[in-house]
Parts: structure tokens; sequence; C-alpha cells
């Protein structure tokens, strides 16, 4: 992670960045993401101590927060939750997508399991019908799966970007 606290007109002690990078690192253990960047500015106007933080995440998304307070710690503070208030609004915007379903259990949540991935079921309602190399033709940056029903044979087919570069193709041969 790139880190930097700075200060307009001001100097900015030691201990205030080094609680600003443990809160980034924090936050960014908290919403599983990683912070590419987290720009911190900090500026005194008058008694105000103004605190604006940039933040860009491994997952393409940029979050631009500032506030003010009276205090120097508490006017980070104030511009950290509000940070984390975007996470949680991104979190929640992600959960509404209508395409993807989510499956409630009555069993309860360990610490443990609050922490691990979230399983996310999506729903296929119906395989286009095609050929391999036609399925291939779907594939690009933003789509590195696509599952497709095989023309020749009426199986589920699964083509993939590769690690190496190249293309894979997985044919299910389901046996009942």
């Amino acid at each position: 992670m790139n880190f930097s606290f700075s200060g307009r007109h001001m100097e900015i002690g030691e201990s205030l960045t080094q609680k600003a990078r443990d809160a980034c690192k924090k936050l960014a253990a908290k919403y599983r993401v990683e912070f590419l960047d987290a720009n911190i500015v900090m500026k005194k106007d008058a008694y105000l101590f103004i605190t604006d933080m940039t933040v860009k995440t491994s997952t393409g998304n940029s979050y631009f927060v500032t506030d003010n307070a009276e205090e120097p710690i508490l006017s980070f503070e104030i511009t950290l939750q509000k940070l984390e208030q975007q996470f949680q609004k991104k979190r929640k915007s992600c959960k509404s997508n209508k395409k993807v379903e989510y499956n409630s259990f009555d069993n309860p949540v360990s610490e443990s399991e609050e922490n691990s991935p979230m399983i996310i079921a999506e729903i296929l309602d119906d395989l286009p019908l095609m050929s391999v190399s036609e399925a291939a033709k779907h594939l690009n940056k933003d789509r590195h799966v696509f599952i497709f029903e095989n023309i020749s044979n009426s199986a589920v087919n699964v083509v993939y970007w590769r690690s190496d570069g190249n293309i894979g193709w997985l044919d299910y041969k389901i046996k009942r």
C-alpha cells in the first residue's frame, strides 16, 4: 500500500501518521479490500483542522472523504468514519444487486465465519446453445468465464481465461 499523510502549512507528527496507517490497514482488513493508495492531507483553517482522504482499492474503486474538527486527531477519526460509511454503502449496494440471490441460514455465525468470504449464488435462467469457438468469442477482459450448452453434445461447458493467457475449456460429461 502506498501511504502518505502530509500537512499543508503544518507538520504531521509520527504518532498521528502511524495511527492513520494502522487504521487504514484495519479498515482494509475489515472490508477485505487492498488499498493501493491512501493519501491523507490535513490543513489548518482558522480554528479547524480539515482532513482530506483519498483511497484507491484493488477492486478499482476510488473514495474521497473530507471533514473537519477542532482537534487534528478528531478530524482524522471523523474522516475515517465517513470512509467506513462509504465502504458500508458499497457493500450494501453490492448485496442488493438484483442478479444475485443470498441464502440465509438459521445457524449462528461464529467470529471466524463472520470474517470468511460470502458465497453468492448467481441464477442462470437459460444457457445459450453454441459451439466452443463461438463461446470463446464471448470472453473479454471483463468476462473471464463463460458457461454455455455445447451444440454438439448438449452438455454444460465452460470456457475461461487461463493464467498462462490461453483459453481453457471444461466439457462436463455427467453420468447418471
